[in-house]
């Protein structure tokens, strides 16, 4: 086997991995096990997702940039047994601060694992010379993670009503160990420019001198970080396609997040017994079946509108789903809101990928971190508002933020984004129109048995000469036939 193809095995792996992740058995009951097991108000939650996603706002670029630094396989190891203490230590915890650190240290291993994987992704495409299909990779994986969860929201209801909530968690504590497992059986792709050759495409590792002279050549931990911000806000098509596809994918998750209250208001539990529970599952799954369709379809979805085109359909497409969200308070709304969980899942590869082709490897999980800090920031203030207005007011009054939330902020954000990328876009085409045009070869000059001069063009086929010597001007048609033109046979 070839030294790039070593690599291909990463791709399988991370599928594996990224199901292990996904299969958290516990999702479709977390927020009520807050609210009934833990007594939590929902706006409570609310403040505990504050804390959750602020906690990664702080460690994402950190952890992002230790990935680059010293392996993305070591990183999404350590977060994969980090989350299993972290769930292990949510389930022992009873009051609120408990819950908060339990959330801390959850936050922190998805840190490790967020953008890291994204990026040991890409640069195994690198090595092979199949960049292109990252979208597809990334889409399947991510199908495979929603997919794992669309089983654990089958099942966790019914579990839940025969086992208890807390038995529960702790099986998905045993899930995200053995996806840190998973992730030791993966090869640690090129992570520095040099060890790409020279080509700086796809070639294969050059040697592992480069490799180091490369790594100790950099400014250390806090130059990565420095350096993925200073690339972030040069290349303003990156710095306006992380805040657009961030505010969108927080805003169309809101009412995903509020399935669980919202059917709880209607009378439904699935604490009450095996039947209970599989009602419960049943109206859970159909988004969870949405985004795993979301993440399969974005690679073909991009293909067809184009990278420029993909996110606004998807942003404005949403937006006419909230129509009926605003206007029933029925448990058929779940159909819309899984269409929308549809959408923000097929955001993730779509934007991830045109960010990918826009930066170094060298700093790949750390840009790749920066998009997941963004998103951070933005849930850490859209998600406690939006669930305090639930609380106070009503769910479709919260849907109305959420949406209100796009169609202002978003529009913003598209409108500088698409202005950049066409600057992009200008600014490409104008280096290659600039580009010297390759020169001719120069020509041997040969004397005809006539004293007529033959050009010898560098492929060995004699061209017609000027005519010195002759008078004659092949090219000027004076005196100039076929015939005039030697042959082989004259020449020989």
């Amino acid at each position: 086997m070839s030294r790039p193809e070593r690599y291909a095995r990463n791709i399988p792996i991370y599928y594996l991995f990224q199901f292990a992740t996904g299969f958290l058995i516990w999702v479709p009951v977390w927020i009520i096990f807050l609210q009934d097991e833990r007594g939590l108000s929902l706006t409570q939650v609310g403040l505990m997702e504050a804390v959750f996603w602020a906690c990664m706002m702080l460690f994402e670029v950190p952890t992002g940039a230790i990935a680059d630094r010293f392996g993305r396989r070591t990183s999404l190891a350590l977060g994969g047994f980090l989350f299993t203490g972290g769930t292990i230590f949510f389930v022992l915890s009873d009051g609120f601060a408990g819950l908060a650190i339990s959330y801390v240290i959850m936050a922190i291993s998805m840190t490790l694992y967020s953008g890291s994987g994204h990026a040991l992704l890409y640069d195994s495409l690198r090595v092979l010379g199949r960049t292109r299909e990252y979208e597809k990779h990334m889409g399947r994986s991510e199908a495979l993670m929603t997919g794992a969860l669309l089983g654990a929201a089958l099942f966790g209801g019914p579990m839940a009503g025969l086992w208890g909530l807390e038995t529960v968690f702790l099986i998905g504590a045993g899930t995200m160990a053995a996806a840190g497992f998973v992730a030791l059986l993966l090869r640690e792709p090129p992570r520095t420019e040099a060890e790409f050759g020279p080509d700086g495409l796809h070639a294969a590792p050059i040697s592992a001198a480069d490799a180091a002279s490369d790594m100790h050549g950099s400014s250390g931990f806090v130059g990565y970080v420095f350096e993925g911000f200073r690339i972030v806000l040069r290349q303003r098509p990156i710095l306006w396609i992380i805040l657009l596809a961030g505010i969108v994918t927080v805003a169309y998750e809101m009412p995903s997040f509020f399935v669980q209250p919202f059917l709880r208001s209607h009378g439904l539990s699935p604490s009450g017994g095996l039947l209970d529970g599989a009602i419960w599952s049943g109206l859970i799954v159909p988004a969870f079946a949405a985004m795993s369709a979301g993440s399969l379809l974005a690679a073909p979805f991009v293909a067809r509108v184009g990278e420029r085109r993909a996110v606004p359909i998807l942003m404005f497409g949403g937006a006419f789903l909230f129509i009926p969200l605003l206007i029933f308070n029925h448990i058929s709304i779940v159909a819309p809101i899984a269409i929308l969980g549809g959408i923000h899942a097929a955001i993730r590869p779509i934007a991830t990928g045109y960010i990918n082709r826009r930066i170094r490897s060298d700093q790949r999980a750390t840009v790749l971190s920066i998009f997941e800090l963004m998103m951070a920031a933005q849930m850490a203030v859209i998600v406690p508002l939006i669930s305090a207005s639930a609380d106070v007011i009503d769910f479709r009054f919260a849907y109305a933020l959420s949406i209100g939330v796009v169609l202002t902020v978003g529009v913003v954000f598209l409108l500088y984004w698409r202005r950049s990328h066409r600057r992009e876009q200008t600014d490409a085409l104008r280096r290659i129109s600039l580009r010297p045009a390759p020169q001719a070869a120069p020509q041997a000059i040969a004397m005809a048995p006539d004293g007529t001069t033959i050009g010898v063009h560098p492929t060995g086929i004699p061209v017609p000469g000027n005519g010195v010597g002759s008078g004659s001007d092949y090219r000027n048609g004076t005196d100039a036939t076929p015939e005039r033109v030697p042959t082989r046979q004259d020449r020989s």
